[in-house]
């Protein structure tokens, strides 16, 4: 029997530090060649895009889908037993901003200070995660007036206090480092902004057609961390731009996995980037999390899901 979890049971289940450490887990693991993940594919029809990505460690496989906002993912056993179907909506924002948070610790080490640019669902659970791993208050800024509201109402509710910026080249001149996490269609993140060294996670673009950085940013950049280097290449808009403009040394495009295990070292005095994209291993990383503590807690809803036509008939 598999499991069927819904929004509701991923929220009680999973928090920022679990996500946290399972990410870390994960790329340890795969610097060491012990979990396994697999390039995003696409299949765009209609107007609209379906997204799969999917990774393996320890006993389990899985992958997650997604199509216009809407997320689905499946965890199986290493014998192919279906453990888990998950909504995963909140899982994505919890996972991607615990990414962030490691990301940071990995690359920039000892910091106090963080800018958030962009207030969506996954701009909030940064903030909410900064404070939740690192007792970080960080400054946010958003171009909507509105939206800013909302987002300091919704955060002072859960006892998260921030400070606002009202210009990006303030927020990140006043951090040490600066969380992008926007759907811009054009950069906004200028070299002239940054006067001292700075780690900067660009977590917003995962198609080729958005870009947060400038190019010259991208130039001026010690170390580009990534999760997957071929897919960065291909998908992520300030590393397509800046490729174009010759302005991308693709030698400073090197994998998270080998800079946490200490395969490469990286000066750490300069600009630092993060790009993610996402991979599906981080998902599943996080799947095992959720479907061992829904054991434990009895939740979820128990489904028989085989895909497998006269089952009784075994392979004859």
């Amino acid at each position: 029997m598999a499991l069927l979890l819904k929004e509701k049971d991923v929220a009680s289940i999973l928090n920022f530090k679990d996500s946290y450490r399972a990410l870390r887990e994960a790329f340890e693991k795969l610097g060491g060649k012990n979990a396994v993940n697999s390039k995003r594919v696409r299949t765009s029809f209609l107007g609209t895009t379906l997204t799969y990505q999917a990774g393996g460690i320890d006993n389990y496989v899985g992958f997650k889908t997604y199509i216009k906002g809407n997320f689905i993912s499946m965890l199986f056993s290493s014998e192919g037993e279906l453990l888990a179907i998950v909504e995963s909506d909140r899982m994505g924002q919890i996972r991607t901003s615990a990414l962030s948070v490691l990301a940071s610790d990995v690359i920039k080490g000892n910091y106090s200070s963080v800018g958030i640019i962009g207030l969506g669902k996954q701009g909030l659970a940064q903030v909410e995660c900064f404070f939740s791993i690192k007792g970080i208050s960080p400054t946010v800024f958003t171009r909507s007036q509105e939206r800013l509201s909302k987002s300091l109402e919704f955060l002072r509710s859960r006892g998260i206090g921030v400070n606002t910026s009202t210009s990006i080249k303030d927020l990140i001149k006043s951090s040490e480092v600066v969380v992008s996490i926007t759907s811009a269609k054009d950069p906004f993140i200028k070299l002239d902004y940054i006067n001292k060294p700075l780690h900067l996670n660009l977590m917003g673009s995962n198609i080729p057609e958005r870009v947060e950085a400038y190019p010259e940013v991208i130039k001026a950049s010690e170390t580009i961390a990534v999760e997957d280097v071929e897919q960065a290449l291909e998908e992520a808009g300030d590393l397509v731009l800046a490729n174009k403009m010759n302005m991308l040394d693709v030698s400073k495009v090197i994998g998270f996995s080998s800079i946490l295990v200490g395969k490469v070292k990286i000066n750490k005095e300069g600009i630092t980037i993060f790009k993610s994209t996402g991979i599906g291993l981080e998902d599943v990383a996080v799947l095992k999390v959720i479907y061992e503590k829904a054991v434990k807690m009895g939740l979820g809803k128990e489904v028989e899901v085989v895909g497998k036509w006269f089952p009784e008939l075994g392979n004859k």
